[in-house]
């Protein structure tokens, strides 16, 4: 009879092939799971952060303030500019920061001259785009690597003109 000794020595020696196959069996998927958690949060990240950036445009819209440019709409560009964290720019080309300002009855778009007070503004950050890193993106038939685009919106009703002020340039 062998001692038990022997055996467990032999044993182990016979499966140290074992442990490195069960540790990439192992590690890979936590590497998926991982960057998974990972992209989901930067997705997060950015979406809310742009929210935020539309929502202080169309605060700030409501207000009829300007900065140096002297126009309402480039003021709220940069505001949503700023609150983007450099997410998005007024100078992105294809744009990607509107304002828009629509009639309170009609909901009719309105090209000019459509900051009044009683109008709606509409301030929005359409076409930010966002690619995946997770490593099994797209391979395997899990789904599609197409980076998809974030379109945030936030609208709110025009005050009135500032004290002493009947118009502000658009």
């Amino acid at each position: 009879m062998q001692s038990r000794i022997q055996i467990n020595r032999r044993r182990r020696t016979k499966s140290g092939g074992n442990t490195v196959l069960e540790t990439a069996f192992t590690f890979l998927p936590l590497m998926a799971i991982i960057f998974g958690i990972t992209d989901f949060g930067l997705m997060l990240y950015r979406w809310t952060t742009l929210e935020n950036a539309v929502r202080q445009g169309s605060r700030y819209a409501v207000t009829f303030q300007t900065d140096s440019s002297g126009h309402q709409n480039t003021s709220i560009e940069d505001q949503v500019t700023t609150y983007g964290m450099g997410l998005v720019h007024t100078s992105d080309n294809p744009q990607t920061i509107f304002v828009n300002y629509y009639n309170p009855t009609t909901f009719a778009l309105i090209s000019s001259n459509g900051n009044q007070p009683g109008n709606i503004v509409q301030v929005s950050v359409q076409g930010v785009s966002f690619s995946w890193i997770a490593p099994l993106a797209g391979n395997y038939g899990l789904r599609n690597t197409n980076a998809f685009t974030i379109n945030c919106y936030s609208s709110a009703i025009l005050g009135a003109y500032p004290a002493g002020t009947s118009s502000v340039p658009e």
